[in-house]
């Protein structure tokens, strides 16, 4: 009999938090072809809130690395887990390349997994620190929202 060990949630938001940003087009291959990331949140920023597929989400991890180049999650920690889903807080701090301040996000995020892969990621995040990250001015600058 072959039995395939599929990665559970937990063992897959290890493997995202541990190597997603060095590289994010790996990053999208750990999704599913059908799997989506979400941030709600973004929308607030005037950027889409959600990325279905692998090459969506690896240009959305892409413009990450670029906005954060030196970024690593750190501090995962996992409140909840089955094999399918996982909710946990993780967090890091590294320089915007926009503004040249020292940011610290902290997220909070479930993960969906389904065959081994990422299903869905929605993550919260941090809004004023994202802020501080892309606007020059803080949140002032912030568009209005309708």
């Amino acid at each position: 009999m072959n039995h395939t060990h599929f990665k559970n949630a937990s063992e897959l938001l290890r493997e995202f938090t541990t190597f997603s940003m060095r590289d994010p087009q790996n990053a999208a291959e750990i999704f599913a072809e059908e799997g989506a990331f979400e941030m709600s949140y973004l929308a607030d920023f005037g950027f889409p809130p959600r990325y279905a597929g692998r090459a969506e989400i690896g240009s959305f991890f892409k413009m990450v690395r670029e906005l954060y180049p030196g970024f690593e999650f750190e501090n995962i920690v996992i409140h909840m887990a089955t094999p399918e889903q996982v909710f946990a807080e993780y967090e890091f701090t590294a320089e915007s390349s926009v503004t040249k301040q020292n940011i610290h996000q902290h997220f909070v995020g479930c993960l969906v997994a389904k065959d081994g892969k990422i299903k869905l990621l929605r993550e919260a995040l941090n809004a004023a620190a994202l802020a501080q990250a892309i606007y020059s001015q803080g949140i002032p600058q912030l568009p209005a929202t309708t």
